[in-house]
């Protein structure tokens, strides 16, 4: 599991630190800056999966300029402002630049992490993905957002060692825990299509960079967790005639 990563752009220093603790408390991992100048940079040289914009930067509504200037770059990252100005003027600004949500000062803690969470899942449910609310994940070639009791976790589908199947579910057995989606085996395979997850059993995905260990006639993969994987004949004979297996 990898933490989400935010970007808080604020320049007051208590507001920030009010923030950033309260998002700590519930997982998310935050940077923060205060000025758009650093913003820019971290955001040329990092992956955040979320901005946070405080609007009012030095006295002037730079976050609604940094984000314009996101939008030019095609920088693709669901975004919020925060703003303790109750002005109608600057809400329309705002609005042209498609932010997630519009929120003011001072927040209601709730409201604010339901804020962040729904943004997360609405903007990563896009056309090659799933939606949270029919699977109780987003699902992407490249990572799966899963929702874990009251918060949403980022799962990187290079930490999967293997998926497994039970009934109308299945488990995503990864590096450090496991994580339970209401999706097809065929449906992941089909989202993912990623050359190094392949199917050894009719309910098994393996992570084929993650094996350890291939025993071809007892029907076994041993991963590098230790984890057991059945190898059922149906798949053996594509693995052998791809190389993939171990003497």
């Amino acid at each position: 599991m990898e933490q989400l990563h935010i970007l808080l752009l604020e320049d007051d220093v208590a507001e920030a630190q009010e923030m950033i603790s309260l998002l700590n408390r519930n997982d998310y991992l935050v940077t923060h800056v205060s000025n758009t100048a650093d913003a820019l940079k971290k955001l040329h040289i990092q992956h955040f999966d979320m901005i946070i914009l405080d609007i009012m930067i030095d006295g002037k509504p730079q976050g609604i300029t940094l984000a314009k200037q996101l939008d030019m770059e095609g920088t693709q990252i669901p975004f919020i402002f925060l703003t303790s100005m109750q002005s109608r003027t600057v809400f329309e600004k705002a609005k042209y630049t498609k932010p997630f949500s519009y929120l003011l000062k001072p927040f209601n803690e709730m409201e604010f992490l339901y804020t962040i969470e729904l943004a997360i899942e609405t903007h990563y449910s896009q056309e090659n993905t799933l939606s949270m609310s029919a699977t109780t994940a987003v699902v992407a070639p490249e990572f799966f957002f899963v929702k874990e009791r009251q918060k949403v976790v980022k799962v990187n589908v290079t930490t999967i060692i293997y998926i497994e199947v039970d009934n109308k579910y299945c488990h995503l057995i990864c590096e450090r825990g496991s994580y339970l989606i209401k999706l097809s085996l065929s449906k992941i395979k089909e989202i993912l299509a990623n050359p190094d997850f392949r199917q050894t059993h009719r309910n098994y995905l393996v992570n084929v960079t993650k094996i350890k260990e291939m025993y071809i006639e007892d029907n076994l993969i041993i991963m590098e967790t230790n984890h057991k994987v059945p190898f059922s004949g149906r798949f053996k004979a594509t693995f052998l005639k791809d190389g993939l297996f171990f003497r």
